[in-house]
């Protein structure tokens, strides 16, 4: 009888549980607004107390607000400033007494801490110290300072202490109008070359280090002083750990161009040698070398690199081992995947960054290596050959229990369900890609089918637990994210694969999966949609030109024609390389591999979205595959987003975006005969 009573209480908590499951809700926009998070956690007194930033959204404004919070055992979490100024990038100060931080807040007699940057351009900060219990914050240099915006983006930008926590080093431009007085009294603007999407606004970033005051008091420096000259872009600095010297990368070439997304110009490692700020060369690679990484001895570093100027915007990385001496420095790269290699390569291509922890000892350096749809941790012992090793890796940090639950408003949201799938292309080459299919209260196969292209085009889908990806699954489409070739780890020459052939075998690639997810019964032919944003929404417009089987199409921010690309884009070598040549070398390759030659070949109604400040893929090419799909009778729209750069960031805009986005497909959702050809 008791036995008989437990399996009743086993089926009746079955029950409950499938009840409860059914009563969860999909993701909806307004989880948007209800993001309530700790970020950045410095946990202080051998784990009794936490000071960490609290990203929330501030609803007068309806955009992400960072402040400075702590908890303490036993008690409420608690703001550490009145009145809650942003506050981000939290470091402990060595002697454990202040945390480091940086914001966007005025100095206390109200005067602007920097010139700002337009909302569409990374944001600029400057840097305070607060004691760890809290109280009044302190600026780095106040109103006097030398320097203007420190940089808070992951390539060029770093914060970080000497050593002997004495000294700060950190990134920023000098702030200074570049105009001249003429341009400014006439209100003229001279086109000047600069690092594109992400960095309007800012001067070329230099490397500034500050003397520190052992008791800070209106400022936390005595003396601030840039150590790099010229005016070049410089970053990542790195301290030797002596606190002698410093490491930075940087373009000393007379050509520049944007880093954002495409690390492919002629970044080399200097060595700055503090007592006289004297500068040399380290590397002198005819591609980038980046990222670099001082052991702990200081006797060498590494660094990833790439042997081809101008390439493709995202490459196969190698790890380059750079040993220092007296006279300057030798390097040798631990294994190079632009070689010719039989058999499977000793270690993974090291993906961008490498951690600022990433040695293990002097010899042994541990990194993230790209290996199709996963990031794999690897280790290498860089005495011992280009072999990856087994390593015992120091464990991650755990999440304080004192921190407060992620997201409370929010709460479980319904999820479709994520699988990898394979398939072979029109060429026999497998490809790889990401399906998420909608929970089964929400639809029974066969789905919907919505095609998500990813952009780059050297780049890759990872996942489909991304807010988009569970937003249209939920709410019955099948979500087919394809990693076609020209996508990032698979090896060189799948990277390659593309080249010369933008929506050809690639556009086969996402097709041949279409038609896979078919024949398993997963899609339905009749009812299929594409959203594609950058490269994904090129492929998107592409698609609409060459195949008549979507009901609907959406591209976001998309390349459209190939010439206006290289014209107006900041970007000229991602055109240059994959086409192999500019506009007037290869005129007729552009011409044929852009959607706009197409545009009146299109029938699917498309939806255009464009960022008004896009500076990778000008709102231009927006317009004018819209002119021509209006021209040709087309059903289309075109929404145009405000002070937004190449990623849409603003709250109200992303839900515009999704909203607009899956009404344009369930308007054009109509049952009836397949529109295949």
């Amino acid at each position: 009888m008791a036995r008989l009573s437990g399996i009743v209480f086993l089926c009746l908590l079955v029950m409950v549980q499938a009840a409860v499951a059914e009563e969860l809700i999909p993701p909806q926009v307004g989880d948007l607004y209800l993001t309530d998070v700790a970020l950045e956690p410095i946990t202080l007194d051998e784990g009794k107390s936490v000071v960490y930033v609290r990203q929330r959204v501030d609803p007068k404004t309806r955009s992400l607000k960072r402040s400075l919070w702590r908890v303490d055992q036993g008690q409420e979490p608690r703001a550490l400033e009145v009145g809650e100024p942003d506050a981000f990038g939290l470091q402990l100060s060595p002697d454990g007494k202040w945390i480091l931080f940086l914001s966007t807040r005025p100095f206390p007699d109200g005067t602007p801490a920097f010139t700002p940057v337009p909302p569409y351009s990374d944001r600029a900060a400057d840097i305070w110290l607060i004691p760890i219990a809290g109280g009044t914050a302190v600026p780095l240099a106040g109103p006097g300072k030398p320097y203007g915006r420190v940089i808070t983006d992951r390539f060029y930008g770093r914060v970080c202490f000497s050593p002997d926590g004495k000294r700060l080093m950190f990134v920023a431009d000098e702030g200074k109008d570049p105009r001249t007085e003429q341009e400014r009294r006439n209100n003229v603007l001279i086109v000047r070359e600069d690092q594109g999407e992400g960095y309007e606004g800012y001067d070329p970033t230099q490397v500034w280090v500050a003397d520190l005051l052992e008791t800070p008091g209106e400022v936390a420096a005595s003396h601030v002083s840039r150590i790099t000259p010229g005016d070049f872009w410089y970053g990542d600095p790195q301290w030797s750990p002596d606190g002698s010297f410093v490491v930075v990368h940087a373009n000393r070439t007379p050509e520049q161009e944007s880093v954002r997304y495409s690390i492919n110009h002629n970044y080399d490692l200097w060595k700055i040698t503090l007592k006289d700020n004297r500068l040399t060369q380290l590397t002198d690679g005819p591609g980038p070398e980046f990222s670099p990484r001082i052991s702990p001895d200081g006797k060498r570093l590494v660094c990833l690199s790439s042997p081809r100027y101008k390439g493709p915007h995202r490459d196969v990385y190698n790890l380059t081992v750079v040993e220092l001496n007296e006279n300057g420095a030798t390097s040798r790269v631990l294994f190079d995947f632009h070689q010719p290699y039989d058999g499977k390569p000793p270690h993974g291509s090291p993906e961008f960054t490498l951690s600022e922890t990433c040695w293990l000892d002097n010899s042994r350096v541990t990194f993230n290596s790209l290996q199709g749809l996963k990031s794999v941790r690897q280790a290498v012992d860089l005495d011992a050959g280009p072999a990856a090793i087994e390593v015992e890796y120091p464990p991650a940090p755990r999440r304080s229990p004192l921190l407060p639950a992620s997201n409370p408003q929010i709460g479980k949201r319904l999820r479709g369900d994520v699988d990898v799938i394979h398939w072979k292309s029109f060429d026999g080459l497998e490809i790889e890609g990401v399906l998420t299919t909608p929970p089964a209260s929400v639809a029974k196969p066969p789905y919907k089918l919505l095609v998500m292209p990813h952009g780059g085009p050297h780049h890759r889908a990872g996942s489909g637990n991304g807010f988009t990806t569970q937003f249209f699954a939920t709410r019955g489409y099948a979500v087919f994210q394809p990693n076609f070739r020209g996508s990032t780890g698979y090896g060189l020459k799948f990277l390659n694969a593309d080249r010369n052939d933008f929506g050809g075998g690639d556009m086969q690639d996402i097709l041949t999966g279409v038609d896979y997810l078919v024949k398993q019964g997963i899609a339905d032919p009749n009812r299929q949609f594409v959203y594609g944003v950058s490269y994904g929404g090129y492929m998107t417009s592409w698609l609409v030109g060459q195949t008549h089987q979507f009901r609907a199409a959406v591209a976001q921010n998309a390349v459209t024609d190939l010439n206006v690309m290289w014209h107006l884009s900041d970007l000229q070598s991602w055109t240059e390389y994959d086409m192999s040549g500019s506009p007037w070398e290869v005129p007729e390759r552009m011409r044929k591999h852009s959607p706009l030659t197409y545009a009146h070949k299109v029938q699917t109604p498309t939806l255009i979205l464009h960022s008004t400040n896009d500076r990778r893929c000008p709102v231009a090419m927006g317009k004018m595959f819209y002119r021509a799909l209006k021209e040709t009778g087309v059903d289309t729209q075109m929404v145009l987003y405000p002070d937004e750069g190449h990623p849409i960031r603003q709250l109200p805009h992303r839900e515009d975006v999704l909203l607009r986005t899956l009404d344009w497909f369930e308007k054009h959702d109509v049952q009836g005969d397949s529109q295949s050809e």
